[in-house]
């Protein structure tokens, strides 16, 4: 009983640290995504500004680990510049 316990704590912790990685490895794609979309859009206007200040919070999140906020920041500036996922 006790060494099923520990095998499955152990997949547990592996599925949870592989999760981890795929965010992380997602933000900047999206980030891109969306820097990519709003240099062909007119730097001036207010929601191009609105989504780049987005993605520019969206880039301090993935580089302090917070990978899910990040995520989600990211794709509200995609929102924002009418970009499909």
């Amino acid at each position: 009983m006790r060494k099923g316990y520990l095998v499955a704590l152990a997949l547990a912790g592996a599925l949870t640290m592989t999760a981890a990685s795929a965010l992380a490895s997602n933000c900047p794609i999206v980030i891109k995504q969306g820097r990519d979309a709003a240099a062909k859009m007119n730097a001036g206007d207010p929601k191009v500004k609105e989504a780049v200040a987005k993605l520019d919070e969206a880039q301090k999140l993935h580089d302090g680990g917070k990978h899910t906020e990040s995520l989600k920041t990211a794709n509200e500036a995609l929102d924002i510049l009418g970009v499909k996922k």
